[in-house]
């Protein structure tokens, strides 16, 4: 994976990540509702990026979606002190691996999203 569109991944999964926390955290103050709008916002946008760059939208999507999941559940206990059940904690593992199973199953280069954005 080139790495341009994985350092475009992971700033679409940390903002929304963070959109996320501060949706949690509006519950109790609602100043953090306008970073929930932009950091979402935001997430999308990085997201589009990666697309023009010629990532598959399963490798993305799959990787953004899982990887969000995964890491707002551990900083839900961080953060917000809540419970983590051992359901929950092999949920996350068999995310984990989805991912990995996506990703070693998708072609490295788009060609068709390649073709177009040199167009």
């Amino acid at each position: 994976m080139n790495a341009n569109r994985l350092l475009l991944l992971v700033a679409a999964i940390l903002a929304e990540v963070a959109a996320t926390l501060m949706l949690r955290a509006s519950v109790a103050d609602p100043v953090w509702i306008p970073g929930v709008v932009v950091l979402y916002a935001t997430a999308f946008f990085i997201l589009g990026l990666t697309q023009r760059l010629g990532m598959p939208l399963g490798a993305v999507y799959a990787t953004w979606s899982a990887s969000g999941v995964a890491l707002v559940a551990v900083l839900g206990v961080v953060f917000f002190g809540e419970f983590l059940s051992i359901g929950a904690i092999i949920g996350i593992a068999l995310i984990i691996i989805g991912v990995i199973l996506v990703e070693s199953g998708t072609p490295e280069e788009s060609a068709n999203v390649d073709a177009e954005v040199t167009e």
